[in-house]
This record gives structure tokens, C-alpha cells and sequence, in this order.
């Protein structure tokens, strides 16, 4: 099942990559959350070698298992980060798709000083102004990233923006969270001028076409790869 749904998945952002004329890559990351380390492994054999995971404790233990620890992957926390966690985040990952309050991102510089190690980080952006999502609301980004500048981070290296679309049927709203992003991301890439500022993170399995069409260029997929949980 797992090889059946990933290759639909590769074939459908093919399709929409050559229907909308887009040339650049668009990267995949099997979600993992609440399936075990045997679902990774056949993803993994199937091609896939990026992942992402909600809880750290959950992402700690599978991917330190025997099955998975000397796999070449690569992983991701696209989950809440809270700044107890940020030691073992740390370790695992590779990036941090979810920060989004300065002092999680100093506490993610500290653990990563201690081992010297840097990590990727995207800024996640609550664009549909939902109070029960996590994210920096727009207004607001410009603070963060006036925070993030002037601090001069040695360890954390900003890569991008992330969003999560509003959990609806209404196919309007979810674009224009995504186009949201998209604009928010371009404003930004003119604070930060750099090269490797090249990551909007942005749908799921219910959205990701429209976020491709939007202009998203990391998708992150789990029930659409894996199932129902």
C-alpha cells in the first residue's frame, strides 16, 4: 500500500508540476507521526529519505531504533517545539519546521553551541489567523525576523517559511492561506538576501495541490503516504 501511494503521489506533483509549468523541485516529507519504525523503513525503501515527525519523545525512539538508526535519512520536527525539547531536537533533526517564538529559537542555539552542530529552521506563520494554531501571526513577522537579525545566530540558519492550511472544505480560504505565505516569504527573502532562503513549507495530504499551484515547494504528507492513523 505504501509503495502504491507514494508512487500516486510522485505521479500527481508531476502532473501539476507540468499543467501549472513549474520547473523547480518539489521535495516530499513522509510524516510519521503515530506510525512505527517498520511503515519508515518501507517508505524508506521506496525512495523516500526525508521525514518529519510532530513529538519529539515519539521521533526520539523511532529513529534511534535498531530498524531505522543507520539508515541514511534525514529528519524534521514540523510539530510545536517546546524549549525543553529543543536538547533532543536538537540531536535527531535536521531541521525545525516550527519555530516561532524568539526564545525557542535561542534555546535551539544554545543546544546546538553545546554540540557543535547546525541546524536549518523555518518560520511558521499562523496565515489563517486561527488563535488555537501555533504560528507568528503576519502582522507580526517583521518583529520576529528584526529579532532574528539583529541576534546574528551562529548555529540556526533560517531557511524558510511554514504554514499549516485552515482545516476546512472551503477550497478559497486554503488558497489564500497559502498565497499568504507565498507573499510573506517574498517579503522576507528581501530582510534575509541570501541564497539558501529558498523553503516554503506548505500542504498536506488534503491540500497539497493547491499549495504547489501556490507556490509551495516542500509538501509534507503522512495519511496520504501511510494511511489513516
Amino acid at each position: 500500500m505504501i509503495k502504491n501511494n507514494i508512487n500516486y503521489i510522485l505521479e500527481n506533483i508531476a502532473g501539476i508540476k507540468q499543467k501549472n509549468g513549474i520547473d523547480y523541485d518539489i521535495n516530499l516529507v513522509a510524516v510519521t507521526k503515530n506510525f512505527p519504525a517498520e511503515d519508515v523503513l518501507e517508505a524508506y525503501n521506496c525512495g523516500i529519505t526525508l521525514f518529519g515527525e510532530n513529538r519529539i519523545q515519539e521521533a526520539d525512539i523511532k529513529y534511534n531504533s535498531d530498524i531505522l538508526k543507520e539508515k541514511k535519512l534525514e529528519l524534521h520536527i514540523i510539530g510545536h517545539l517546546q524549549r525543553n525539547k529543543a536538547k533532543t531536537a536538537v540531536k535527531i533533526a535536521s531541521m525545525i519546521q516550527s519555530i516561532d517564538k524568539i526564545e525557542t529559537l535561542d534555546s535551539v542555539e544554545r543546544h546546538c553551541s553545546l554540540i557543535n552542530k547546525k541546524i536549518d529552521y523555518l518560520l511558521e506563520i499562523n496565515t489563517s489567523n486561527e488563535s488555537q494554531k501555533m504560528g507568528v501571526f503576519p502582522e507580526e513577522t517583521d518583529k520576529i525576523v528584526e529579532e532574528i537579525l539583529k541576534k546574528d545566530y551562529k548555529f540556526c540558519n533560517i531557511r524558510g517559511v511554514m504554514t499549516v492550511g485552515p482545516l476546512c472544505e472551503d477550497q478559497a480560504e486554503i488558497r489564500k492561506s497559502f498565497r499568504n505565505l507565498k507573499n510573506i516569504f517574498e517579503k522576507l527573502n528581501k530582510y534575509f538576501q541570501k541564497k539558501d532562503f529558498d523553503i516554503i513549507s506548505m500542504g498536506m495530504s488534503g491540500d497539497y495541490p493547491i499549495a504547489i499551484e501556490e507556490g509551495g515547494n516542500l509538501i509534507r504528507i503522512g495519511t496520504g503516504i501511510f494511511g489513516k492513523r
